[in-house]
């Protein structure tokens, strides 16, 4: 899908749970919630420097997002692609994508609470996309 519809790109830019999904070394799989940001490319997600994901993209280069809703109607958006380790994560960024999940207090002491830990990127860039529920299929 080189141009989202409109009505999936919209949908990306709620503040929907997604699941990452990466490969551990012994090839099962690796899922875990995760809060993502999307700029028309690739999806941005923020990790602790020593997490399980982290090693996996590290190791393999690849990772599936899934983002989805948990109420009627269904929809979500799926996309697999390659995926890389990026640099520290400021906390500009952190309040920005804390306050889309949160709202603006709540994200603020979030990312007030946690500004002394070791955030990294974790950048997934779209190969392949699937959606469902967007009348579209």
């Amino acid at each position: 899908m080189s141009v989202l519809a409109p009505e999936v790109a919209e949908f990306l830019k709620g503040a929907h749970i997604a699941a990452l999904a990466t490969i551990r070394p012994d090839g099962r799989p690796h899922v875990v919630p995760v809060w993502y940001e999307y700029d028309g490319k690739e999806f941005t997600i923020s990790t602790f420097r020593k997490t399980q994901k982290l090693r996996n993209l590290q190791a393999k280069g690849q990772a599936a997002l899934t983002i989805y809703t948990t109420e009627l109607p269904y929809r979500q958006v799926t996309v697999q692609g390659t995926a890389r380790a990026g640099s520290l994560i400021d906390n500009v960024w952190r309040e920005r994508v804390a306050a889309r999940y949160l709202g603006e207090t709540a994200g603020r002491a979030y990312v007030s609470d946690t500004s002394d830990m070791d955030h990294v990127a974790i950048h997934v860039r779209p190969l392949t996309w699937h959606t469902e529920g967007f009348g579209l299929e």
